[in-house]
């Protein structure tokens, strides 16, 4: 009977020594899942940063690709105007050559009616 006593203390020795092992495995364990956690969020916080500098770089894109549309617009109407405008000068330098052309017509047919007059000088 004393030997089953030995042998009950000698088991119970070692539950105690196994108990106490798994105590600090699992205080460990407790310890590595609180830092695990702790990373966890700081990671969950640098993902929302992350995210909401996205969000903000994706509308300052959406914004300027939205300007460079207005720029390009505008560039075209531009563009538009500009070459309405150098028709319009071709046609003003035309009707300008013209009208010289006509004006100089004129003189010279006044200073045949005038050189037809009575009185006129020979000149």
């Amino acid at each position: 009977m004393l030997q089953d006593l030995d042998f009950l203390a000698a088991r119970i020795g070692q539950m105690v020594q196994l108990t106490r092992q798994l105590q600090a495995e699992s205080t460990v364990l407790r310890a590595r899942l609180q830092s695990a956690e702790q990373e966890r969020g700081a990671l969950r916080d640098q993902l929302d940063r992350r995210e909401s500098e996205y969000q903000s770089m994706a509308r300052r894109i959406d914004q300027h690709e939205s300007e460079l549309e207005a720029v390009r617009a505008h560039g075209m109407s531009a563009e538009a105007e500009c070459t309405t405008a150098r028709q319009n000068l071709q046609f003003a330098l035309a009707e300008a050559a013209r009208l010289r052309a006509a004006a100089g017509s004129a003189k010279d047919r006044i200073d045949m009616v005038l050189m037809r007059l009575p009185g006129a000088s020979a000149e």
